[in-house]
């Protein structure tokens, strides 16, 4: 749910506690919503319809774990260690989608990695990334997701992608982000750039302020 649906939420407890022939006092609301905010309205709705209809637990006026328990299962934020192990970059030309767990999971296997012990370091990487994911769990901490970018362009769009879609994971339907669009690919060779040089009455000096200048523009300044 998003700040603007709080009206919403507020009117949608206040009928349900009229169901109940109770009041509900904002501030107890608000417990509500701090507990329940990160999931959709739609689905927060439905959840208390169900609740109300529950033989059992619908006797009671629902508490936020009720109304919790009657909500579509939620996506892990984490990875599964073998899904981590999977997804990380093994070498420096490989583009993916990290984490600090991942990352410091990928630190203590990489001396084993690098003697092509894949055994040995697949369970050296599951053993610490549970230490930490448990961790992190009992903590209620959430992965932060950042981008590795190798040394392969074609892997770069898809970590951006993954980070996207793994952070949405996170997110009520309603502040879910699109996905990126591919990038421009603005690779040009130097042979190119060369040939681009205006022939006449160019100094070695202007020749290289013009190579310094149109490699800017063509690899940090996508807008001009």
């Amino acid at each position: 749910m998003i700040d603007s649906e709080k009206h919403e939420f507020i009117a949608v407890m206040t009928t349900t506690a009229d169901v109940y022939g109770k009041e509900i006092k904002n501030e107890r609301i608000a417990i509500y919503w701090s507990a329940l905010k990160h999931r959709d309205m739609a689905d927060v709705k439905s959840a208390l319809n169900r609740h109300i209809q529950d033989a059992e637990r619908g006797r009671f006026f629902p508490l936020p774990a009720d109304i919790a328990a009657q909500l579509p299962q939620e996506a892990s934020a984490w990875l599964t260690a073998d899904e981590a192990w999977a997804a990380c970059p093994k070498d420096e030309g490989v583009s993916a989608a990290m984490c600090d767990e991942i990352a410091a999971s990928l630190g203590i296997a990489k001396d084993l990695i690098d003697m092509g012990d894949m055994i040995a370091a697949r369970r050296a990487f599951i053993d610490h990334y549970n230490r930490l994911t448990d961790e992190a769990k009992r903590e209620s901490r959430k992965p932060k997701w950042w981008a590795s970018l190798g040394h392969d362009k074609d892997g770069r769009h898809k970590a951006k992608v993954e980070i996207v879609e793994r952070n949405n994971l996170m997110l009520p339907p309603s502040e879910r982000l699109a996905l990126p669009e591919p990038d421009n690919d603005s690779a040009i060779s130097m042979k190119q750039l060369i040939s681009s040089i205006p022939k006449s009455n160019i100094t070695e000096e202007d020749k290289s302020n013009y190579l310094s200048e149109m490699k800017e523009k063509l690899g940090m300044n996508t807008n001009e």
